[in-house]
């Protein structure tokens, strides 16, 4: 018995030896997880103890010019008994407006270049003719002897078929554009679907360059305004960031119909540039 209880002891001792080495290990690892995540933050927090202080203004600068460009968009729509037919004549004419227009003698003049097909399409026309008969069978309203006329619905029946084909047309002699529309017109385009006024990418280039420094100057008041109003200066600028670039449109729907010539008041266009300007200030 006294054997038995003294190994039994031994061995416990061993356990609880084991257990208070393991759980070392434990505590250890855990303080050096804790230090590995907690030191970046207090070093972060180390470093912003001194706050910059900032203003933030949108400014806005605008440019008027008259576009030097334009768009037409032109067709030639027909129909004919066949597809070939109606491909054929649509093709004749088409060709005679572009002649027309490419043989204008104007001070910027137009190129092949300057031409380009933006659609194309051969569609069947069907028509429905109701199929109508005369009747006295139809049993009448007391006193109508009138024959009455029953209609039916026949099957769509191919009568043709219509092509179009649209181009696209750059002009920048802004005093020509009512000439082009017109030999257009008159060699045999029956569509204008309208006109877009715009700027070559030159000249938007400059503008949008003039609208950024109008921008830029109109930002650089208001935070001139708003420090004195508070009574600090502008130490600096953080950061400029350019909101947004508009590029507007003009768009006209031209009607020849009956007129000797096509008036067009081209207007002017404006280029827009929104900047948001962060400045530093100081006491």
């Amino acid at each position: 018995m006294g054997t038995a209880s003294c190994c039994t002891q031994r061995t416990m001792t061993d356990a609880n030896r084991w257990n208070y080495v393991t759980a070392l290990a434990i505590i250890a690892l855990v303080v050096v997880s804790v230090f590995a995540i907690t030191r970046p933050t207090m070093m972060a927090s180390g470093t912003g103890n001194t706050a910059q202080r900032t203003i933030t203004v949108n400014g806005v600068g605008t440019v008027e010019a008259s576009p030097d460009e334009a768009i037409l968009l032109l067709a030639v729509t027909n129909q004919a008994a066949t597809a070939d037919q109606a491909a054929k004549d649509n093709a004749d004419t088409a060709s005679r407006v572009i002649d027309a227009i490419l043989g204008l003698s104007l001070s910027k003049g137009i190129t092949k270049d300057d031409i380009t097909t933006i659609d194309y399409s051969l569609t069947p026309v069907y028509t429905q003719i109701d199929k109508c008969v005369t009747t006295t069978e139809v049993p009448l309203p007391p006193g109508d002897t009138k024959p009455q006329v029953i209609c039916t619905a026949t099957t769509p029946q191919l009568v043709g078929y219509a092509v179009r084909n649209a181009i696209q047309v750059t002009v920048k002699d802004m005093n020509s554009i009512g000439k082009v529309l017109d030999a257009a017109t008159g060699a045999g385009a029956n569509e204008i679907s309208g006109i877009t006024f715009t700027f070559t990418s030159g000249t938007y280039a400059n503008l949008q360059k003039q609208a950024l420094q109008n921008a830029v100057q109109d930002a650089s008041g208001q935070a001139q305004t708003m420090a004195t109003a508070l009574g600090v200066h502008i130490a600096g600028i953080v950061s400029v960031n350019p909101a947004y670039v508009y590029r507007p449109y003009i768009n006209y729907k031209a009607d020849t119909s009956g007129a000797t010539s096509t008036p067009i008041q081209t207007g002017t266009l404006q280029v827009t540039v929104n900047v948001q300007v962060v400045y530093e200030i100081s006491a």
